[in-house]
């Protein structure tokens, strides 16, 4: 199928058209940014609330700090990064290894294991990977 020439002029005319819109947009708004914006309403002084509202840790944060054993989750937003950033810089200086999961001890106890429970997550970890050997 062919198209017209007709049509194809049509078309280049329009998109003609566009171009000179959008320059004439875009020369507006380059106006528009060099003026100094002034308020449309009067900005009320800030009043500090002595009951400020704090938001509460998210979500994600609060399943990672149970993944390294953290059993009192932190009641702020703030707290909880600066919990996290403190573990995270004790994990990495050999200072901190997070407990064994409840899944973990549970998983050795229906193992019927008997011995010592580990101590961190990653002595379980190995000694559920010995077990499951034998």
């Amino acid at each position: 199928m062919e198209i017209p020439d007709d049509a194809i002029e049509s078309i280049l005319e329009q998109m003609r058209q566009l171009q000179i819109g959008l320059r004439t947009v875009r020369s507006e708004l380059g106006k528009w940014r060099e003026q100094p914006i002034e308020p449309t309403v009067q900005a009320q002084p800030a009043v500090l609330v002595e009951t400020e509202s704090i938001e509460p840790p998210t979500e994600k944060q609060v399943l990672f700090l149970k993944g390294l054993g953290v059993e009192e989750i932190p009641a702020s937003k703030d707290e909880a990064r600066r919990l996290l950033q403190e573990l995270n810089a004790k994990k990495e200086a050999g200072e901190y290894s997070p407990p064994p999961t409840a899944a973990q001890l549970k998983y050795l106890r229906d193992l019927k294991y008997a011995g010592e429970m580990p101590e961190t997550k990653e002595a379980a970890w190995k000694l559920l990977q010995e077990l499951k050997k034998d």
